[in-house]
């Protein structure tokens, strides 16, 4: 396999790349049938001090030392244990940079912003997503959004889809919708 690696130069560049992906994946214009589920790309974001972010591609189940390794080998073997056997998941920010004292590159990983998730093809988690976040997903609006976010703030998270009909104007059938391309864990 080999390795393909983009580096954003800005914003534009990074939700360039995530409407390539979800164009790609053919989301657009699915119905949100049950079955009409979209697996995740497998990409993530590296940021390593000084230099450019990077996203890339990954095969289900690779960890972070086999992408260090072909990707970044002068850093790769500085790494530290618990990063090189860190499981990559999709849609995921991974920061490298130097642990205390030891000259070990430690590393965090983060989500990626929501937005940059499901145009991955990664559903939208309602939990953590903000007003334009939720305007994506067909048939929310600007004001049904503030809604979801109004009822979340006052009544705390949603656990599933159906707990979004407690939203004035939220029916049944927009629920179906958007089920499959939602999500609530925290």
């Amino acid at each position: 396999m080999q390795l393909r690696g983009v580096r954003p130069g800005g914003p534009f560049l990074l939700f360039l790349i995530g409407a390539i992906l979800f164009l790609l994946h053919g989301e657009l214009g699915a119905d949100g049938d049950e079955g009409v589920g979209v697996a995740p790309q497998d990409w993530v974001l590296v940021r390593i001090a000084e230099t450019e972010p990077t996203f890339y591609s990954f095969p289900a189940g690779q960890v972070l030392g086999e992408l260090a390794e072909r990707a970044f080998p002068r850093l790769s073997a500085r790494l530290a244990a618990g990063c090189r056997d860190l499981k990559l998941e999709a849609g995921t920010e991974i920061f490298l940079g130097a642990a205390e004292a030891s000259g070990e590159q430690g590393c965090l990983v983060a989500p990626l912003p929501e937005r940059s998730r499901y145009l991955m093809g990664i559903p939208l988690n309602v939990n953590r997503s903000g007003v334009e976040d939720l305007e994506m997903l067909a048939g929310i609006g600007p004001s049904l959004a503030e809604r979801i976010v109004a009822v979340r703030m006052r009544n705390g998270p949603f656990s599933a889809a159906e707990d979004l009909t407690s939203v004035p104007g939220i029916s049944r059938s927009l629920v179906e919708k958007i089920k499959g391309r939602i999500c609530f864990s925290m």
